[in-house]
């Protein structure tokens, strides 16, 4: 789905009943207003209760295992900066740089 069919979605959904605040936010809740920075952590927090018996882990260290992941998978760091986020390389390097296998 393309941005722009999100972007309609969104309005279509909204209708005339609701109090729809237009916005440029792409994940926004059923006003259009931005999610609360903590929800998604909630949200993960309770799914791990519900379907799983494992200890429950914090939402970003889902991050931090996708990329040991893609590292034990020979993946370049370039991409994995790019997959993160990071602006600068020596950022990925620092924080996940003990990680990759020397020759």
């Amino acid at each position: 789905m393309t941005l722009a069919a999100v972007k309609r979605y969104q309005l279509e959904e909204a209708g005339d009943e609701r109090e729809w605040k237009e916005s440029n936010f792409l994940f926004s809740n059923e006003f259009g207003k931005p999610y609360r920075p903590d929800s998604i952590s909630q949200w993960w927090e309770r799914f791990m209760k519900r379907n799983t018996d494992l200890e429950t882990i914090r939402f970003h260290d889902l991050r931090h295992t996708s990329a040991t992941l893609l590292i034990h998978e020979g993946e370049h760091p370039k991409v994995i900066q790019a997959r993160l986020g990071h602006s600068s390389i020596s950022t990925t390097m620092n924080t996940y740089g003990h990680l990759f296998r020397r020759n």
